[in-house]
């Protein structure tokens, strides 16, 4: 942890730098600075990250070191930036908002004894406050809980009826489809990610991805998600993963093809393989919103069938039974931590939509309960990044060429979404 000593000795250093200076020395400054702060360790349980918080003095100390980013982002030159340093300076300023509000909130708990919740958000002092910030965190937009149930409530009838429409043509709802031999499993995922890379370039463009490995998920049990992604940088393995949860040893054929989009390849390996060009000092590197990287992965799931996946419609089928947990987890999250829904209100709410499933319940609502806005990051990242593209489809029409809309949103980054619609209306706008 920093020490108050220590960043103000920081903030008196960017202070007596370039009074007047461009555009690169401004963003060096401040990734630089917020390397050193380390203001904010990304922690996904809201108890784990309230408990991380430092003391008030090195809180104060943070605020200087970024009123004073605020002041230099604002006053900086920028006709004569690149396009990439507009970018980043949009960004800087993004993550200079976010984080001053995060401090002053913070500053308000500590003074108010640093109580801590015990079922979400909506237990905390100044709760409406903290979950605008935890939204915006995690999905990159200002959000109110009654714009998040009405949004997730039409995610929910959506997928009811594309769930109606494929039990119709499957002549009923179709039962689990256990794959109990776990080298089917990895032939089935490499047979996928040839099937895959042979027609990427229709969705991104020419790229070359490098090999991604499946493998169970060690030690997953009934509370793991069905899959994770670990780059070679992130694991012991020497090698970029995706794992599935082969709990009970067995796994449910149904969600074979939406587990590969999302974890490997168009999702979370091809976009983080792509970030491993970004060069090391640059701010992206060092920054995550996950409504930029969930959203995406998200996103190409609707895409399977460009890829050559879902060809079987009960393949389809589970990716629509997945996209209604994402669905009802959005309710879930605005419900419990934006207007203090009790669990038996959550699990109701579930049961209404996905009955029978006891055990996906607990789990489902404990990790909302647990992991404030995270559950969103999915849902609305997709949505803001499909209506994006439907606007620009729309102002540029026939000119417009889906492959470039996705290398150029994958080429900018991770950045926090209303950043990359920015830079990518500009881009390619008529």
């Amino acid at each position: 942890m920093r020490t108050a000593a220590g960043i103000a000795v920081l903030v008196g250093f960017t202070t007596i730098v370039h009074a007047q200076a461009g555009p690169r020395a401004v963003l060096d400054d401040f990734t630089t600075g917020h390397l050193a702060l380390a203001p904010e360790p990304f922690a996904l349980d809201l108890r784990e990250r309230l408990a991380l918080v430092p003391s008030d003095s090195v809180l104060a100390a943070q605020e200087r070191f970024f009123r004073e980013q605020q002041h230099r982002l604002s006053t900086v030159e920028a006709h004569g930036a690149t396009q990439e340093e507009g970018l980043l300076l949009d960004l800087a300023r993004f993550e200079t908002a976010h984080q001053l509000e995060r401090i002053a909130l913070e500053r308000r708990w500590t003074a108010a004894g640093r109580p801590m919740p015990v079922n979400g958000v909506h237990d905390l002092p100044d709760a409406a406050d903290w979950y605008r910030l935890l939204v915006r965190r995690f999905t990159g937009y200002a959000r109110t809980p009654q714009e998040l149930i009405a949004f997730g409530e039409a995610e929910v009838e959506r997928c009811h009826r594309a769930i109606e429409r494929l039990h119709a043509q499957l002549g009923g709802a179709p039962g689990p489809a256990w794959i109990t031999d776990k080298a089917e499993m990895l032939w089935r995922f490499a047979r996928l990610d040839s099937t895959v890379r042979a027609h990427l370039a229709h969705l991104v463009g020419p790229v070359e991805v490098p090999p991604v490995a499946a493998m169970e998920w060690p030690g997953a049990d009934a509370h793991t998600p069905p899959g994770i992604y670990l780059s070679r940088d992130d694991n012991a393995y020497g090698a970029d993963v995706f794992q599935f949860n082969f709990h009970l040893g067995r796994f449910d054929a149904r969600a074979l093809d939406w587990i590969y989009l999302h974890e490997s390849i168009p999702g979370h390996h091809l976009q983080w393989s792509l970030r491993q060009a970004t060069a090391a000092d640059d701010l992206r590197v060092h920054l995550l919103y996950p409504g930029n990287f969930e959203g995406w992965a998200c996103y190409v799931e609707y895409a399977g069938k460009e890829l050559g996946a879902y060809a079987d419609p009960v393949q389809e089928l589970g990716k629509w039974e997945w996209d209604l947990v994402r669905s009802v987890r959005v309710v879930l999250d605005a419900g419990i931590h934006g207007l203090g829904w009790s669990r038996a209100e959550a699990m109701a709410y579930w049961e209404r939509h996905i009955p029978g499933r006891p055990d996906l319940a607990e789990r489902e609502v404990t990790r909302v309960t647990h992991w404030a806005a995270q559950a969103l990051s999915y849902k609305v990242g997709a949505d803001a990044i499909q209506r994006l593209r439907d606007r620009l489809a729309e102002a540029l029409g026939p000119r417009f060429d889906a492959a470039r809309f996705h290398r150029t949103f994958l080429d900018l980054g991770m950045v926090p979404l209303p950043v990359a619609e920015t830079h990518l209306t500009r881009t390619l706008s008529p």
